[in-house]
């Protein structure tokens, strides 16, 4: 059902298939009718996810901090963990002097 392009402009336009063109127009505005409904239905959906996730995002964030203060808080208790073992020894040491104690020979 080819046409010859002498056909198309000698014949006249209400008759040569304008009627197909309108319905073919209105089929794409219906279309896209539905695809805005479609995409405003799916922006709604993507805000409410946002919202309901919000308070979980924050939280997680808020637990890396934690751990990072965590994290810092042991780095600065190994060095006093070494320091207060290195003063119980001393204090050991000087009770055992102060009462007396000594330590007897090794036996071989």
């Amino acid at each position: 059902m080819k046409q010859d392009l002498r056909d198309i402009v000698t014949s006249d336009p209400t008759t040569s298939g304008l009627g197909d063109l309108r319905d073919r127009v209105g089929n794409l505005e219906q279309g896209f009718d539905t695809f805005k409904t479609e995409l405003a239905d799916n922006t709604a959906a993507t805000k409410r996810i946002e919202t309901n996730t919000s308070d979980l995002v924050e939280a997680f964030a808020n637990l890396k901090g934690a751990f990072k203060v965590l994290n810092w808080i042991g780095k600065f208790a190994r060095p006093l963990g070494y320091i207060a073992g290195a003063l119980a020894a001393v204090v050991s040491l000087y009770t055992a002097y102060k009462a007396g104690t000594s330590v007897p020979p090794t036996i071989k």
